[in-house]
């Protein structure tokens, strides 16, 4: 009997042992799990890491000579270099420089207008070739022999690049060039592109995929209304990143593309509704930023003095201001920007630059304050009046006056804007004729000739845009040389144009930023457009599945964007996914291995509890 007892206390014994074995095994292989190579909890396909961002847009063109849209300029800014690559609070990036220039280092010559900047070397093109300085020669050269509209705000003042050695470029101005170290150009490839005629660059040249830089991705793919795809670049001369592909997803619904962000489809979206925008707000799987870099919404007057179709009455700068007293710019952001926005004075935006914050606010006397009364007030005192009672005012000749205002088929926020304009102005004694037209449409309208004769053929629209890094190279947009090009107001002024080529050349930034305050005053005053709102663009991106996401540092402590300001180049060498359960793919989580201890602890507890309780029955029974 006592042979049996011992016999069977020690099987269950060797069952308990067996069994806290086995969960100690377990244990034992999911924390190995968890110390091995995680398994990407982002998209991967074919063992290659996916990074997929949507957007509510898409390059107008990926040729860097015609495109203008900040999608554009988003995916340049991955697939070429700059020589200088500077951020809004004063620090830089990733550039092709290897020595910003100074006087202490040799890099600028005495009177200012010789820059010799030494670049990286061993540096190569997407397709194996080598950059070289006769490169970085070739784009400046490019660029301002043949006058390339779209970039000739950053190359102002330039005579000439020449490529000393294969690492060194000189830089040949007409006059210290403020802004040098903030052209932002993306450097193209001479092997390209030097058989190509200016005219042709930046007017029918299409740029097809496989696109040749020497940025960190590659274009491989553009379907239009679908999608970019770009690929990591093997021969990138920096850090490499994580990401194998990225796809900028187009969506035309924005409600689609904040829900494809909550159920996993997209990493990363911008331009989802304020209503979703604000539900990610409190989750905790996403990162959320509202920002504004560079960007305005404006409204534009026809103030050309010259050959023009439009209302003459616009040329009256006391009718201009009559019509932007009639605008509610509170309104505006409630409506149109569901709250995310900030009222707007002058085309230099605020909080993004700092020591010296080149923004520029009027006093309370000069600035325009809705008020519908003191607008009719205005045009009364400057003669526009309706002398026959019909609701409608007439212009000084007896017309009625009647404005065409125009807004963008794919700007939904600046559609919101005319309706509600329309309603103020007509309050005012104004016939409006609003419309919403294609882009291409208005701008057909907008750069109207007739044989070699430029014409300007429209009244008012409403646009948005996003200016250059440097302001002093945003403002010059103005000028009356950029009549027909840059100047969409066609307005004219001779203290603005002088002080524009004061401010080119100025070094000193404190001294620099009193010649622009006074330039954005000139402007804020005269009215070749009207600045509504400085709109907070909405983003969010998955914080679960990826880590290094990397905000652009702006001025005055800002909140920056994450991607899609075509400065940020940090968040997409930054990224790297993150690990995952083993139930969906990667290692045993802890949760998990909690589980197995404690299972483990109770399954022996009660194997011992059965042990005991035999034994004392045993002992019961014989006594008995």
């Amino acid at each position: 009997m006592l042979h049996d007892k011992r016999t069977l206390k020690l099987a269950l014994l060797l069952v308990v042992v067996l069994i806290a074995a086995a969960c100690l095994a377990a244990v034992g292989q999911a924390l190995a799990a968890d110390s091995g190579s995680p398994a990407p909890a982002a998209s991967s396909t074919g063992g290659k890491v996916q990074l997929k961002i949507g957007w509510m847009g898409e390059p107008d063109n990926l040729n860097p000579f015609i495109g203008y849209e900040d999608a554009s300029y988003e995916i340049w800014s991955l697939n070429y270099d700059y020589l200088f690559n500077t951020y809004p609070d004063g620090s830089h990036g990733p550039e092709l420089a290897l020595e910003r220039p100074t006087a202490e280092n040799g890099g600028i010559s005495a009177d200012g207008k010789v820059y010799t900047v030494k670049i990286r070397s061993g540096v190569k093109w997407q397709d194996g070739q080598p950059l070289t300085a006769s490169d970085v020669a070739f784009t400046y050269n490019f660029i301002v022999q043949k006058q390339i509209w779209n970039w000739t705000p950053l190359t102002a003042g330039i005579k000439e690049a020449v490529a000393v050695d294969p690492t060194t470029v000189k830089i040949i101005c007409d006059y210290p060039k403020a802004d040098i170290a903030t052209c932002t150009l993306p450097i193209v490839p001479e092997h390209v592109w030097k058989d190509v005629s200016g005219w042709i660059a930046q007017n029918t040249y299409q740029a097809k995929p496989p696109l040749i830089g020497s940025g960190p991705f590659q274009v491989t793919e553009f379907k239009r209304k679908g999608y970019v795809k770009m690929v990591r670049n093997p021969y990138y001369w920096g850090q490499q990143p994580a990401v194998d592909e990225i796809y900028f997803q187009n969506y035309q619904n924005a409600d689609i593309l904040a829900q494809e962000l909550k159920n996993g489809t997209l990493d990363a979206a911008a331009g989802m509704p304020r209503a979703q925008f604000e539900g990610l707000k409190s989750d905790k799987t996403f990162g959320t930023v509202a920002w504004n870099c560079l960007n305005f919404d404006y409204l534009n007057f026809n103030c050309c003095t010259g050959p023009s179709k439009g209302n003459p009455v616009l040329q009256d700068v006391q009718f201009r201001r009559a019509l932007a007293t009639a605008i509610d710019k509170d309104k505006l952001i409630q409506v149109a920007c569901g709250g995310y926005g900030v009222v707007g004075t002058t085309v230099l935006t605020p909080d993004t630059w700092a020591n010296p914050d080149y923004h520029w606010s009027p006093s309370a006397d000069q600035a325009y304050t809705f008020d519908i009364e003191k607008a009719k007030q205005i045009l009364e005192d400057a003669g526009y009046k309706d002398t026959n009672g019909d609701g409608t005012r007439e212009d000084k000749s007896g017309k009625p006056i009647k404005i065409r205002l125009w807004a963008a088929a794919d700007l939904l926020a600046q559609q919101s804007d005319g309706k509600l304009i329309t309603g103020w102005w007509k309050e005012l004694g104004i016939n409006v004729d609003y419309q919403i037209m294609d882009v291409g449409s208005i701008d057909d309208h907008f750069w109207n000739y007739e044989g070699d004769t430029y014409v300007p053929d429209y009244d008012t629209y409403l646009e948005n845009t996003t200016g250059f890094l440097d302001p002093g190279q945003t403002v010059p947009w103005w000028t009356t040389e950029q009549i027909g090009n840059w100047n969409e107001g066609c307005w004219s002024n001779a203290e603005f144009d002088k002080l524009n080529t004061e401010q080119a050349s100025i070094m000193d930034p404190d001294q620099r930023v009193k010649v622009m305050d006074r330039m954005q005053e000139i402007m804020y005053s005269e009215l070749p457009l009207s600045v509504l709102d400085y709109p907070k663009a909405l983003q969010a991106y998955d914080t679960t599945k990826w880590t290094g996401w990397t905000p652009l540092k702006l001025g005055n402590g800002a909140p920056g964007p994450v991607f899609g300001s075509s400065f940020n180049r940090e968040t997409y060498l930054n990224l790297k996914p993150v690990a995952q359960s083993k139930t969906s793919g990667g290692g045993i989580s802890t949760t998990t291995i909690v589980i197995i201890v404690v299972a483990a602890v109770v399954v022996v507890a009660v194997i011992v509890w059965l042990v005991v309780r035999r034994r004392t029955g045993k002992r019961v029974t014989e006594e008995a």
